[in-house]
């Protein structure tokens, strides 16, 4: 909400801006500067930057082009009408559409004008406009409740982890909505500016999803088995992780519980059945998921 106001304050600003500065360089049609500065706003500095090359280079084709028409075969309607003829469908072949609205506007002056040397004018405007709008978004506010939401879904990972431990009910459906939020907010700011500590969010982000499949796939296991000993050790296990959700490297000291844990099975006898061999084997399985589950930890904290 508060990226979407700020937004709005500044295409205000920049149309306003970008009239006046047309304005007191006294260019006809300096009210298009203004709404060529709207239009070249976006929710991302990048976005917008990628957006104003589209139009500028549509504007170059459609003035060239437009100029070039009007001089051989004159001023009427139908030659109008030839030009957006060649003109859209160029556009998309050379994937700059994002300017066909600004460049049929600035086309018109040459044509109410009759007059092709309206063309330079009509290219100051454009370039007013989308100048005014690069200065504004040299500045993007900054997302401050990253650290609060990447904080929220740690401790809702960790509810997970103790719900499946003590067998509780398990629904993935608030955390995967958590985390799908949180990383298109992160993109925005990657998008925006160019910090170490938001690409040590992105690949946190890129970490806890791995992590929350992995523990959709635990809990589709134990979830399955009936109770036996070892299920009951391994649920036990994962009542450790309790608190233990977090920036800090909790990973370190779980891992080491879990080699205990990994030992303990080796040295238990074989089953006695093709039954509990089977459960044995689906628990042994549940125990690498944990495994690659605390490894996905250790290795973010390598790369940082």
């Amino acid at each position: 909400m508060r990226r979407n106001v700020f937004l709005l304050l500044k295409m205000t600003l920049g149309f306003i801006i970008g009239m006046l500065l047309a304005s007191l360089l006294k260019l006809p049609y300096f009210y298009t500067a203004g709404v060529i500065a709207v239009l070249s706003f976006e929710q991302t500095r990048k976005a917008s930057i990628e957006a104003s090359i589209k139009r500028i280079l549509g504007s170059v084709i459609a003035l060239a082009l437009s100029s070039l028409l009007f001089y051989v075969f004159s001023f009427d309607a139908w030659v109008l009408f030839l030009f957006v003829i060649l003109f859209i469908p160029l556009s998309f072949a050379f994937k700059i559409d994002k300017g066909i609205i600004v460049s049929l506007v600035l086309v018109s002056q040459i044509y109410l004008e009759k007059d092709i040397q309206y063309a330079l004018n009509a290219f100051y405007i454009l370039m007013i406009g989308i100048g005014v709008a690069y200065v504004l978004n040299l500045y993007m506010p900054k997302n401050h409740r990253l650290q609060s939401e990447i904080k929220d879904i740690d401790n809702n990972i960790n509810g997970l982890i103790q719900d499946i431990a003590h067998q509780n009910e398990v629904s993935f459906l608030i955390i995967d909505a958590m985390l799908e939020q949180t990383y298109n907010h992160i993109k925005l700011e990657v998008e925006n500016v160019n910090l170490p500590l938001v690409t040590k969010w992105l690949k946190y982000m890129d970490m806890r999803k791995e992590q929350v499949s992995i523990l959709k796939r635990i809990h589709a296991i134990l979830i399955a088995i009936d109770f036996i000993e070892e299920k009951q050790i391994i649920l036990d296990f994962l009542t450790q992780f309790d608190q233990k959700i977090g920036e800090d490297n909790y990973a370190i000291e779980l891992t080491k519980r879990l080699d205990a844990l990994f030992e303990y099975f080796k040295q238990t006898s074989l089953p006695e059945n093709r039954e509990l061999f089977e459960k044995r084997a689906q628990l042994y399985y549940v125990l690498l998921e944990i495994d690659q589950f605390l490894n996905l930890k250790l290795m973010y904290h390598q790369s940082i």
